[in-house]
């Protein structure tokens, strides 16, 4: 939450200071206009007056993290390709990464997850902060993307929590606990030691065998059996190339 929030006011003040210098360019300091007002006048004058607010209207729900429809997501790809090739690749990315949060074996590990993605647009927006050579519309304009690439990667997390996936795995932990008790469990167990007798040990008590372990599952070994069956689930159902579909443990033959 904390990358985000800085995220987002990377994108606040650049939207102020972008307001500001299109302000002094064209020295109209009484109105108060919004940025978009501003960088909508500044296109239609390139456009030479042509205005739709419609597709100014799709772009807007976009920026507030809002879903298309059918008929919005044919109009933006007939008047704006590259919007459209953009949003259409954000989806097959937060598609990748709710089959990857499914893949994860513990907490730990779906955070980490989530932090490597956040990581990738903070990286690309600390980039341009600062880079002179880059126009301050442009700037905003990576901005506003990477703003919304994270606004929808944290949509499906939130949507991990929710669902109770998120806390049905356990701990890294939990996970080291129950191996070390399945590889304990492994161990053969020694035959009892009898009383001492008089009597020496016959040959059938001198050759018993070692016993196996009688193994009683933990909690935390039921947890971790769980998460690795959903893990592989998640594996054969990406595998399988539907990785809209929810899998079943018992779609995969898997000794967990």
């Amino acid at each position: 939450m904390l990358m985000i929030g800085s995220l987002n006011l990377y994108t606040k003040n650049l939207k102020m200071q972008s307001q500001w210098e299109l302000k002094q360019r064209n020295g109209d300091y009484s109105g108060h206009k919004s940025l978009e007002q501003w960088l909508d006048a500044a296109q239609e004058e390139e456009d030479h007056g042509q205005k739709d607010d419609a597709l100014r209207a799709i772009h807007q729900k976009l920026e507030a993290g809002g879903k298309l429809t059918p008929e919005e997501r044919r109009y933006l790809q007939a008047k704006d390709p590259k919007a459209y090739a953009e949003l259409e690749a954000m989806e097959r990315e937060q598609k990748a990464f709710e089959q990857k949060l499914r893949q994860c074996r513990t907490k730990e590990e779906a955070q980490r997850l989530r932090m490597t993605y956040l990581n990738a647009s903070l990286t690309t927006v600390k980039s341009v902060e600062n880079n002179s050579a880059i126009p301050q519309q442009k700037k905003l304009e990576i901005m506003m993307r990477e703003k919304q690439r994270c606004d929808k990667l944290d949509e499906s997390f939130q949507k991990f929590v929710k669902t109770g996936e998120y806390e049905g795995l356990p701990t890294d932990g939990e996970a080291a606990k129950a191996q070390k008790e399945e590889n304990q469990a492994k161990q053969p167990q020694k035959p009892e030691k009898t009383p001492e007798r008089d009597e020496p040990a016959t040959k059938e008590e001198a050759q018993e065998p070692e016993k196996p372990a009688v193994q009683v599952e933990t909690p935390e070994q039921r947890k971790v059996k769980k998460a690795r069956a959903k893990a592989a689930a998640a594996a054969y159902a990406g595998a399988a190339g539907c990785p809209d579909v929810t899998a079943t443990a018992s779609q995969v033959d898997l000794k967990a």
